[in-house]
This record gives C-alpha cells, structure tokens and sequence, in this order.
C-alpha cells in the first residue's frame, strides 16, 4: 500500500450526513468506524480495480477498499474472496480482516502499520525471490477452495467483452493468442489432483514485508495451476531469477520447468493484455490503461 495525499478528516455525524460518497457509504456500514468521534482519512494508491484508503478511526488504523463498479465483468466472485481471506488470515499469510461487505465485497481489515510495499527492484534481488517462493508454497498447501481460476476461460471472455470497444486490439494479441491455446491443450491434460490453491495475481505490489512477508488482494484465488502463481512472479525476472526461483520453489531446476514456466508466463502476460483491455473502458478513472497495456505488450519476447 502506498500513501496518496496528505490525510483528511472529517466527524462521524459528517460520515452521517452524506451518502454521495462510495467510501462514506462503506463507513456508515461497519458499527466500529460510525461510532469513532473522529476518522483521519489516507488515499493508498496502487490499486486498478479498486480504491484503498488508509482509515485511522480514534487512533486505530484500518484498511478500507471499496471495491469497482467492474468487478462482474472481470469475473470477481465476492463470496469465494471473501472464504480465500478467511484462510490467508487464519495461516497467517493475509491481514487480519474487520469487515467484508457483500454483495460489493468493500473489505476493511486491520492495517499493518509496518509493513511496507516492496519496489520492483527489490521484489527481483536474489534474497527476496526465496522468500516468495516460500510463500507461494504456503498458499499453495491451503485448504482447497470452492471456486476454480481458469485464465483461458477468462482470456476469451474479456476478449468478447471488449468486441467494439473504443481501444483497439493490438497486432501482437493474434499470435499470442495462438500460443496460449496451444498452451491450453498442453496443460488440459494436468489432473485435478495437481490443482491447487492459488493466489493467480502476485503483482509485486501485493506484497507486504514487516519481516514476514504478507499478501494481499485475493479477489482471483482459486484452484488451479501452481505454475500460473510462479510465472506471474517470474514474468517480472531475469533468466537467472527464474532459474533461483524453480529452484527455490521445488528444490530443482531443469529445462522441463523452466519451459513449463515460460509457457505459463505467456498465458501470464494474454490474462493481463484482456483484463486490461476490458478495464480501458470500466476501470479506476485516472489510471492510464492504454500506457499500461503498451508496457504489457513490450515484454512480450
């Protein structure tokens, strides 16, 4: 989470008074933050779906999302999120949660006070990758979940979705599209018992470290595919920071893996070409997608 703007406050009977703010709104939900005589509000930027803000209700610090009006269309099941937090925060991987408000899934937990985003050049060095790939096996050995996570499914969905759309689809879509459904085919033949619980978007930004390393935002945890989790770390890396991280994540290495986990970083990057596709017309108002998906695009190889 990172700080936005310089805090602001305002009264519980201010909260009270207005219901034209989505955030206020979340407030007047949850009994602790209404009865608070004063709340200190803190943007936390960071987020495309949806928007954080840091809530210090008389001295007692929150993290307060209120979830985007996008979430349907990107395939966000609220009540599946809300049983994967329940289990990072019983292992101790995720924060500690207050509130979680159906059906829009607004989400209030406890705010880690020393915990600090990691920067892309740290969340890369070779003594964080271990880290990570450590905590990906914690997740990994979670209890299965109801919901599964199939990215080429939702790859083709969002690609409907965004038929006619004001952004065009780039050139460099229509090959990679041919070989993530050759991918598809190669990988249909892993047997459930291989499927496992994911996160499915370990962004770099969704990690926290105070010492322990801490997750957040688990809107696509499901079961599925434990290499998708491991490319969506290893699309970020270097070759010998893949090489680091199969090894540290399986006690090995080997061509096998590592084709394995270019495959599924390709798959990685056609999920996020499509998510940010659809987000382009229905996402967090002044994020520049298009750049976004420019950048998507240049690490195509």
């Amino acid at each position: 989470m990172i700080a936005g703007r310089a805090p602001w406050s305002y009264t519980h009977t201010d909260v009270a008074s207005s219901n034209n703010d989505p955030l206020q709104e979340v407030i007047s939900r949850v009994p602790y933050l209404t009865r608070s005589n004063e709340l200190v509000i803190t943007p936390l930027l960071g987020g495309l779906t949806n928007m954080s803000y840091l809530v210090v209700a008389d001295g007692a610090k929150f993290a307060v999302r209120v979830s985007g009006v996008s979430g349907e269309a990107l395939g966000i099941d609220r009540a599946s999120e809300a049983d994967a937090l329940r289990r990072a925060e019983a292992a101790g991987i995720g924060p500690e949660v207050v509130a979680f408000l159906l059906p829009e899934g607004h989400l209030i937990t406890h705010y880690l006070a020393d915990a600090r985003t990691l920067t892309l050049e740290e969340f890369t060095g070779p003594e964080m990758i271990p880290r990570v790939a450590a905590r990906l096996r914690d997740i990994h050995a979670l209890d299965p979940i109801a919901r599964d996570f199939d990215p080429y499914a939702d790859i083709r969905r969002w690609l409907e979705l965004t038929e006619g759309q004001r952004a065009s689809r780039p050139a460099q879509l229509g090959p990679l599209l041919e070989q993530v459904t050759e991918i598809e085919r190669l990988r249909a033949s892993l047997p459930e018992e291989a499927k496992v619980f994911c996160h499915n978007d370990p962004y770099f930004l969704n990690f926290l470290d105070d010492g322990s390393l801490w997750v957040i935002d688990w809107e696509y945890a499901g079961m599925g595919d434990p290499m998708y989790d491991l490319a969506g770390v290893g699309n970020v890396l270097d070759d010998a920071g893949r090489d680091l991280l199969l090894e540290s994540y399986f006690g090995e290495g080997g061509s096998r893996l590592r084709r394995d986990l270019e495959d599924l970083i390709a798959v990685y990057v056609c999920w996020n070409i499509a998510w940010t596709l659809v987000q382009i017309d229905v996402g967090v108002i002044g994020f520049d997608y298009v750049n976004y998906l420019d950048e998507l695009l240049d690490s195509l190889p």
